[in-house]
């Protein structure tokens, strides 16, 4: 446990031990109305159970159709929320102390306990996603006393734990946790923190009675609550379309791996048929290198179609370790796996009248798949060769530059369009025929997910600049 999450606790006991001073008022039942709400705040309170009532409308038909118990647990924590404000209405808020007409305090615990549950729940459902560390266990804690509570107001008819300390305690205890250990952070997380905080300051000032001081009668409760409803309601909806575009980037990479599977399977049934041939080949220029000692230029011819056969056998085994889709990760450096790609390129993707240089400034090793590098390189480069064959351009060139932590890829083939330049990186968009215009997204999805690097483009008339930086993993 850490030092900030013990201060935090022992705050928390000293307002239990504080509160315990005061159990008598703690404990009074009230006996009557001690606000009276005015036209314009009448309709105002309507508004805000018109929003908490289509929130909760509107979450419960999404988990009917998704099975999403984060949805569920919301609408859950809602329909608390308005049983809660109706109970708190009935027993302190004229005319709704005769409109509602329940009085009950058990009720009114009850409807606290369970909102304090069910919001719990959202949380712990909602920021799952983030792994954060520790919080299912804090999660699991609350949740035990607050469901110990809920039956102990059963048997008295009045709440215990949270007669002393309030519900939106531990709600704070989670969020202040949440911000301080998440390492992922996103809109929808802010708009979570942002919903709950405003909430969260409002019943707080509502709780301590400064808000009873200013003199002023308002339903700021019923518009925080029914605020927080709108914005956890949009938080929930974008961080799905998130996950959504997560989950069809996960499938465009699955789709990359098997497509690389299928040759690799292909490759490697080449490679064992071609090993039989070499190796005979080999023996037989063995047995002629034999027998002509003293020839020279024999000896030469002989020692030439050696390199060549190593080459062959060197060139099928790196196209082979190339596409073994493997996940395995490593410490690679960068100039080794650009020369592979190079070669790779040259052999496979007919670069003919293409110049594929790498120049190497300042070399650097990497952390990560060694392959996926390489896909990264060979779809620029092969979007490059499109743009060329696409436009009459002389000396085409592509130069793949390393200067530590950076790797560029520069071509002359005339440049982007700059009205594309903004959707080039986006899934199935593609300005040629017969592209199914995933490789820019998947060199992305590479470079920023599996590479944990940055990506940028720069264009003119001239050509263009794959920038890639790793100075944020670099070794």
């Amino acid at each position: 446990m850490s030092n900030r999450l013990k201060l935090k606790l022992y705050f928390i006991t000293l307002l239990f031990i504080i509160s315990l001073f005061f159990y008598k008022e703690h404990f009074a039942v009230s006996t009557g109305a001690i606000h009276k709400f005015g036209q314009i705040d009448i309709i105002i309170t309507s508004i805000c159970f018109g929003v908490i009532i289509s929130a909760t409308i509107y979450n419960l038909s999404l988990y009917l159709f998704t099975k999403h118990k984060i949805h569920l647990y919301y609408a859950l924590a809602q329909i608390s929320s308005l049983f809660f404000l109706i109970n708190l209405d009935s027993l302190f808020i004229a005319p709704f102390d005769k409109i509602f007409g329940l009085k009950s305090i058990m009720l009114f615990n009850m409807s606290q306990i369970l909102m304090l549950i069910f919001s719990i729940l959202f949380l712990e459902s909602f920021f799952k996603a983030y792994q954060i560390k520790n919080l299912k266990e804090l999660t699991r804690v609350i949740l035990y006393i607050a469901l110990v509570d809920l039956l102990l107001t059963l048997i008295f008819s009045h709440s215990i734990v949270t007669t002393f300390i309030p519900i939106f305690v531990p709600i704070w205890l989670l969020l202040s946790e949440v911000v301080r250990l998440s390492s992922k952070r996103d809109f929808p997380f802010y708009f979570i923190i942002t919903g709950w905080s405003a909430m969260l300051f409002t019943v707080a000032f509502e709780y301590t009675g400064l808000l009873a001081l200013t003199g002023i009668t308002f339903p700021f409760l019923h518009i925080s609550i029914a605020f927080e409803s709108i914005i956890l309601s949009l938080a929930i909806a974008y961080k799905f379309k998130l996950l959504e575009e997560e989950k069809k980037a996960q499938q465009t990479l699955m789709l990359q791996q098997s497509r690389l599977a299928h040759m690799g399977e292909m490759i490697s049934i080449i490679a064992h048929h071609w090993k039989q041939p070499l190796n005979f080949i080999s023996f037989g220029l063995m047995n002629i290198k034999r027998q002509l000692k003293g020839n020279e230029k024999g000896l030469s011819g002989i020692e030439k179609i050696n390199k060549q056969i190593q080459y062959m056998s060197s060139t099928i085994e790196d196209f082979r370790n190339f596409y073994n889709p493997t996940k395995e990760k490593d410490d690679f450096l960068i100039s080794t796996a650009c020369n592979k790609s190079i070669m790779i390129a040259t052999n496979s993707l007919d670069l003919i009248d293409i110049s594929l240089t790498c120049k190497v400034i300042k070399d650097f090793t990497l952390y990560g798949n060694r392959n996926e590098f390489q896909q990264v390189l060979l779809n620029i480069v092969n979007n490059a060769k499109d743009a060329f064959n696409s436009k009459e351009i002389e000396e085409a060139k592509i130069e793949i530059v390393i200067d530590r932590p950076i790797v560029t890829i520069t071509d002359n083939a005339g440049g982007i369009n700059k009205k594309n330049l903004d959707k080039i990186f986006t899934m199935y968009f593609s300005t040629k025929n017969n592209s199914d215009g995933i490789g820019l997204y998947v060199v992305k999805i590479i470079v920023e997910r599996e590479l944990k690097g940055e990506i940028e483009v720069e264009t003119d008339s001239k050509g263009s600049s794959f920038i890639l930086s790793f100075s944020k993993t670099l070794i």
